[in-house]
């Protein structure tokens, strides 16, 4: 079987939200500390939900690229600018509480560890390139 151009967001959404969805899952404290019980609960939810987008992006890797396939792009498109917000607003309370320190907040809230998953900035490059790849195959994807 082939790749196409347009098939290629969805195999990488696929590869790279599944350690994500696992870690919400399994570890639901890697990502929130303090972690309240009801918290992880939301956590665990979040991490069913991005499951199942990869089983979705999964279905659209194997069909051709039509109307359906581009509204799912776009759809995805927008689901990579939250976890982009994410990271910007973790990268800027880094910045501003220690420009120094690898440690994240003010010390008055709730912060994932720096390190998880790569941390803040790799998530922001990485979500901004599978922004721009579904954004791309939504507006110049063709069958």
């Amino acid at each position: 079987m082939v790749l196409s151009t347009t098939a290629i967001p969805f195999l990488l959404h696929a590869i790279i939200e599944t350690p994500a969805a696992l870690s919400f899952i399994i570890r639901p404290s890697s990502q929130l500390s303090p972690l309240h019980p009801d918290a992880a609960l939301i956590l665990q939810s979040f991490g069913g939900l991005l499951l199942a987008s990869n089983l979705i992006a999964i279905i659209f890797i194997r069909r051709p690229f039509d109307d359906v396939a581009r509204h799912v792009a776009a759809a995805l498109a927008f689901w990579h600018m939250w976890p982009c917000y994410r990271a910007f607003v973790r990268l800027q309370r880094m910045t501003e509480s220690n420009p120094e320190s690898n440690t994240e907040g003010d010390g008055n809230e709730s912060t994932s560890p720096p390190g998880t998953l790569g941390g803040p900035l790799v998530h922001l490059a990485v979500h901004l390139l599978l922004f721009f790849m579904f954004a791309s195959s939504y507006f110049l994807g063709f069958n």
